[in-house]
């Protein structure tokens, strides 16, 4: 048995010696103050691109996760947390057909407080919604009607703390709805509160078409008006009273569209939907507040995607900067391998001193981004350096969140890029023969 087996304790302080060797022969090199060349010039560039390629994908990262959480606190504090709908049949979708309607009973609801008890308190709001059109003089808008109990829709939905004009008030008469709107839906049929419209319901449009006769319309009074900053709201959607909403649908009085609910924590939605799923009939479609926004939020994690690949670029090229100043400095440097070599040096500590120049270069370059990104982050957090036109934007400055999973995410596959950056170059060296280094140098 050799010395090696016997103790391999030596084995092991010799690769720690060996690394600790590599790594200071590659810092020496690296800081050293040699003449300045085209090779050291390539490192520095190499440096700088790194730390501006993280520093960019750290704050575009913080960036997207600023928007998206205000988009976040928009959608939860304005839309329930879990929806219940019917899944509609082939007859509901091409008629009126009570498939697509929710009947409440005492049942369903028992039902649904029993699923939801392990998350706790659990609030719950039927509503009745569909298609209407709003006249007002020569102006005509489709929009969506909701029609909600008022002293539900606190419990359910945020929509009474987006009103900025009039009152929420939603109980009408059966000659006149009252209508909270949208202030997009109202500054385009140019109305303000106190204004009287009429509105159209699909059924009395297909009757007046079918029997010719011109169609009855319904007076309605505007008592308020919501700004929730989003525009799929805004712009077309406005809120009555759930019995007069039934009566403009003929929507039966123990029947709804959606059964709205409202959990404590918003974040339980997903683990809701999972236990309502498991207690509800398959007729039944649960969505969260995620689900109704899906589309909103692929589109958001596709721009995420392809601003991080972007910006990654900038690191890519950086890295190749390392691979091509590494080839150089080996063909540069065959001499002085061949007298390492040739002093006893194994060919695993040139490699490992190549390698290491990648790793400090890589490292340095990786550190001073990720200062660079969250200093930037955290004076635009606690001091708003970009201040945004808040007659535009919702918001008065740019929204930035540091997410820490995000920071070492970047800083790791930079690491990455850069150590494997090294592998070529400093393979390449260990294969270099003392001999023929040594020989081609007298020649020289």
């Amino acid at each position: 048995m050799n010395d090696t087996m016997k103790n391999p304790t030596v084995t092991m302080s010799n690769k720690a010696a060996l690394a600790r060797l590599s790594l200071f022969i590659a810092r020496r090199y690296l800081l050293s103050k040699h003449s300045l060349n085209f090779i050291s010039v390539i490192t520095a560039i190499s440096i700088g691109g790194i730390t501006l390629g993280v520093a960019a994908l750290v704050i575009v990262m913080s960036l997207f996760n600023g928007f998206q959480a205000l988009i976040d606190r928009f959608l939860i504090g304005f839309d329930p947390h879990i929806r219940i709908s019917k899944i509609a049949t082939v007859l509901a979708a091409i008629s009126t057909a009570p498939e697509q309607w929710l009947t409440l009973n005492d049942s369903l609801q028992t039902q649904i407080q029993r699923a939801l008890q392990p998350l706790g308190a659990s609030h719950l709001a039927p509503i009745a919604s569909g298609k209407m059109v709003c006249i007002n003089g020569r102006s005509m808008k489709p929009f969506q009607l909701i029609g909600i109990d008022a002293d539900k829709a606190d419990i359910v939905s945020g929509i009474r703390k987006t009103l900025v004009v009039g009152e929420f008030r939603l109980e009408g008469t059966p000659q006149c709805v009252s209508l909270v709107m949208g202030a997009s839906l109202a500054d385009n049929l140019r109305l303000v509160v106190g204004d009287t419209v009429q509105l159209l319901a699909p059924a009395a449009i297909e009757t007046a078409i079918t029997q010719g006769l011109p169609p009855k319309s319904v007076r309605a009074v505007i008592v308020g008006v919501f700004q929730s900053n989003t525009k799929e709201y805004d712009a077309t959607q406005a809120y009555t009273a759930l019995p007069s909403a039934r009566r403009l649908l003929k929507i039966p009085d123990n029947a709804a569209q959606t059964l709205d609910i409202r959990l404590d924590n918003a974040n339980q939605s997903n683990q809701a939907q999972m236990l309502l799923q498991r207690a509800l009939p398959p007729a039944y479609r649960v969505e969260t507040w995620f689900d109704l926004h899906r589309e909103l939020y692929n589109v958001m994690r596709f721009e995420r995607l392809a601003a991080f690949c972007v910006l990654f670029i900038i690191v890519l090229v950086a890295v190749f900067n390392i691979f091509a100043s590494l080839s150089m400095a080996v063909a540069e440097k065959r001499a002085e391998i061949g007298m390492l070599k040739a002093m006893g040096a194994p060919s695993g500590l040139i490699i490992s001193i190549f390698f290491s120049h990648s790793l400090l270069v890589g490292v340095v370059g990786t550190a001073l981004g990720a200062a660079l990104g969250v200093g930037v982050c955290w004076g635009q957090m606690n001091f708003g350096w970009i201040t945004l036109d808040t007659s535009r934007y919702v918001i008065p400055i740019l929204p930035l969140i540091v997410e820490w999973q995000d920071v070492c995410g970047v800083c790791a596959i930079a690491l990455v890029f850069a150590l494997l950056s090294g592998l070529a170059p400093a393979r390449q060296a260990g294969k270099i023969r003392s001999a023929t280094a040594l020989l081609r140098k007298e020649r020289v």
